[in-house]
């Protein structure tokens, strides 16, 4: 995998460049899960006419594609996608709906869906026509080719998960530890957080949910490296792809206690 590498320790490594080239280089069945959060309009913005997001399937669906040679039959795939308010009508496009129903005509099953309260949406309210109330949840899905996956819901019961957590909905915050020493080291630096970023509490949420010690977590959409930074001091194995190379002082400094 002979990419940029953005960091690298003991269990992964970040990579920048096109998700989609570097993946070509990860051996087959090689990665046990899938944790991202990809660009809700994928590749260019969604208009009225195109509510359904068919642009956003095309775009999206190449991800999969590479997943399912990745993933064995039991891997599971963790995607944050909820509608997004059009870009030239004061209503929402459902391109996460048009989604979920292509991965169902390709076999794909719906584990669960799980409701993040994120109060901090980059674009709550539509940016052209009325005023609409403002979007403060985001679905995250669970998705496998099998039932059967690795799924320990006794973690959900436990610190630090156990407060922020009712059913499905999880509430957390930025104030975990991590997040913390993320923004110190920003603001030494003269920089901002990022604002559309997962604490890291979510991404560990997830890890714990769906993996046990030893596998390997995938992140094509890696951002800040706060999957990927939660993957190993988790103890998996991980490789994080990110394509803007601008967030380099967001990922060193969520690294900071690493590198």
């Amino acid at each position: 995998m002979s990419k940029d590498i953005g960091i690298k320790t003991d269990l992964g490594k970040y990579l920048w460049g096109d998700s989609l080239s570097a993946m070509q280089d990860i051996p087959d069945g090689s990665v046990d899960v899938v944790i991202c959060s990809p660009p809700f309009e994928g590749d260019a913005n969604i208009q009225d006419a195109d509510r359904l997001g068919e642009r956003f399937v095309d775009w999206f669906a190449k991800f999969f594609n590479e997943f399912e040679r990745l993933l064995p039959p039991q891997g599971v795939v963790a995607f944050e996608l909820g509608g997004l308010w059009l870009g030239d009508a004061s209503g929402k496009s459902i391109q996460h709906s048009s989604f979920l129903r292509y991965l169902m005509s390709r076999d794909w099953k719906l584990i669960q869906e799980l409701f993040y309260f994120n109060p901090q949406l980059l674009r709550p309210q539509p940016s052209v026509g009325m005023s609409r109330l403002p979007d403060s949840i985001t679905p995250i899905w669970v998705v496998s080719r099998d039932y059967s996956g690795h799924y320990q819901m006794s973690v959900a019961q436990r610190e630090p998960y156990a407060r922020y957590i009712r059913g499905n909905l999880l509430e957390f915050d930025t104030s975990d530890k991590y997040d913390q020493q993320y923004e110190r080291y920003l603001t030494e630096k003269g920089e901002s957080a990022y604002a559309d970023r997962w604490p890291s509490i979510v991404p560990a949420f997830l890890i714990e949910l769906l993996t046990v010690p030893g596998q390997t977590i995938l992140d094509p959409f890696a951002g800040t490296g706060a999957t990927c930074h939660a993957a190993n001091r988790l103890g998996r194995h991980w490789i994080g792809i990110e394509r803007d190379k601008s967030l380099s002082q967001h990922v060193n400094a969520m690294f900071s206690d690493v590198v």
